[in-house]
């Protein structure tokens, strides 16, 4: 039987399937293994995620132990929010070991004992304490006991636990212990000193837990003190492939906001998260280059199904860099001129051009890890939209200066020339200083005065406290230079503002500001991927005018002064 046959059947399969009904389609092909395990990690990953992981322990089965290094260095930590460092997921991780175990416990240990210890001691502390059982008994033994002894004899009498030699396991969470033991029970047979170091380590910082000198607060300073370590190590290997620590993108963007737009134009010195970014990048280049190819390029049958993944929709298909997507001409006030700058660099200087595209990638991935869209983390085609507008308007404002009094805007020949020399991330600082200063920073100046008009006009003693409260509170907010901050309180002002002017100003007060519709055109305009994206003076001019045209003639609801 024809493979791409097997594929096409199960792949094209009614929508209402379910997935576990198309993966048992799926795994009738024996050849099967030699694919997934010819599969990108990401990939591999996105196939579990569109299956469940729960129903995934077959294809999990399949993984080499690099695969699943790659995606727990992705699928067990999770961000509160973009800028915030992700924490590892022990909850995630039971679950994965409990998907392993469908393969078998033997299986189930043998990748644990390949995985980095780190980890694996961090997954374990995560689930249990771990004790050394002659110590606890010496301790317990001497003749002065404490309040705290009896409630460690009462709570290890009521617990779940297992003893491996010296050191006794204790549940933290029932949840996935059967699976834990069941496997350290096999590592104890066929990895014996992995285990032991493994829970001398987990012994160490357990036995703070019942520490006369600190208790839970010294268990949970060391396990941070590991889940540091392991979240540096995966962040160095992260950062080889390209992405930016969330910690790492929002110390850029901060930057960026507080320092001042002529200080941004006339620095010369790379910023240290740049540096930094780009010098992982070459280093991983060259020992990627000094041990020569690792991985042959995927075979027929990996990238037959491959398409076959994108026409089920597991994957997306493969789409063009956004700088040289195709598509109908739009009209030139619609187009930013950095887009077509770079594509009169990619024909007078290709070296420049590829220089710029992957600025444009970090850039793009700064936005991803280190800042919100509309509440939520960007998507990458339009991450790379956003970093092309906020390039716009620094590459503008750097023509602008360039000028001086000739008169006329400036061309593509203008603009390209600029970006033949110029890197891009001056371009995006100077940009994202101006979306903070003429954007953010003004509208919040402008409802501040808003607000106090207001409530000096209310006759109404308590709305008019508590506008002077909020108009006080947004000062604060903007002396601090972190006008983002009043963006959640808006909604309390439905009594003297419009609905509209509210999500306007949500809009221009958001991590990253972008165009109400009011402004964008309407929704035709705004199911544009970037039509929302503010890449042009003339835009800002119009949100001033906005801002300053709609709070000020709409504030006021009828009567409020009277």
């Amino acid at each position: 039987m024809d493979w791409g046959d097997v594929m096409t059947k199960a792949l094209s399969t009614s929508s209402n399937s379910r997935p576990r009904q198309l993966l048992t389609r799926i795994l009738e092909e024996p050849e099967l293994v030699s694919i997934v395990q010819g599969l990108e990690a990401p990939v591999l990953s996105r196939l579990i995620d569109h299956i469940g992981l729960e129903d995934s322990g077959e294809i999990v089965a399949l993984a080499t132990t690099e695969q699943l290094k790659k995606i727990f260095d992705d699928d067990l930590w999770r961000s509160a929010k973009p800028g915030k460092d992700p924490a590892f997921d022990a909850e995630r991780f039971s679950l994965w070991l409990q998907v392993m175990m469908e393969a078998g416990v033997e299986f189930a240990a043998q990748k644990l004992a390949e995985l980095d210890e780190d980890l694996v001691t961090l997954a374990v502390c995560k689930q249990a304490l771990v004790i050394n059982l002659d110590a606890l008994a010496e301790r317990m033994s001497g003749n002065s006991r404490s309040d705290e002894d009896d409630l460690t004899d009462k709570a290890l009498e009521s617990c779940l636990y297992e003893e491996f030699a010296e050191y006794q396991i204790i549940a933290r969470d029932p949840q996935g212990w059967d699976a834990l033991i069941a496997v350290l029970v096999e590592l104890d047979k066929n990895h014996h000193d992995f285990l032991m170091r493994m829970l001398e380590r987990c012994c160490y910082i357990s036995t703070e837990y019942i520490d006369d000198n600190g208790g839970l607060f010294n268990v949970l300073d060391s396990e941070e003190m590991l889940e540091s370590d392991v979240a540096a190590d995966r962040e160095d290997r992260r950062e080889a492939e390209g992405y930016v620590a969330p910690s790492a993108a929002a110390s850029f963007l901060d930057l960026a906001r507080v320092t001042p737009t002529e200080e941004l134009i006339a620095n010369r010195a790379t910023d240290p998260v740049t540096r930094s970014y780009f010098k992982s990048l070459e280093r991983a280049a060259k020992e990627a280059a000094e041990k020569g190819p690792t991985q042959a390029l995927p075979s027929q049958k990996v990238e037959k199904f491959l398409q076959e993944l994108r026409e089920a929709e597991v994957l997306e298909e493969p789409a063009q860099h956004p700088l040289l997507a195709a598509g109908a001409p739009r009209a030139a006030h619609t187009e930013p001129l950095f887009k077509l700058a770079v594509l009169a660099v990619r024909d007078r200087q290709p070296k420049a051009y590829m220089d710029r595209l992957r600025e444009l990638s970090y850039l793009a991935n700064v936005l991803i890890s280190g800042c919100s869209y509309a509440g939520r983390t960007f998507r990458p085609l339009e991450a790379a939209d956003a970093a092309v507008a906020v390039c716009n308007l620094g590459m503008e404002r750097l023509l602008r200066d360039a000028a001086g009094n000739r008169p006329g805007d400036p061309t593509v020949d203008d603009a390209a020339e600029l970006l033949e020399r110029q890197e891009l991330v001056k371009l995006f600082q100077v940009g994202w200083s101006l979306l903070h200063r003429d954007v953010q920073m003004f509208t919040a100046r402008t409802l501040q005065d808003v607000l106090t008009r207001l409530a000096e006009g209310q006759r109404d003693t308590g709305k008019s406290k508590e506008l002077t409260r909020m108009a006080a509170t947004l000062k604060a907010d903007v002396n601090a230079g972190k006008p983002t901050r009043s963006r959640g309180r808006l909604d309390g002002l439905g009594h003297v503002l419009e609905r509209q002017v509210i999500v306007a100003v949500k809009a221009l007060l958001s991590e990253y500001p972008f165009l109400p519709r009011a402004i964008a055109g309407g929704a035709k305009e705004t199911d544009k991927r970037d039509a929302r994206f503010i890449f042009t003076q003339q835009q800002i001019q119009a949100v001033q005018a906005f801002v300053q045209g709609r709070l000020f003639s709409e504030a006021a609801p009828p009567g409020a002064a009277g």
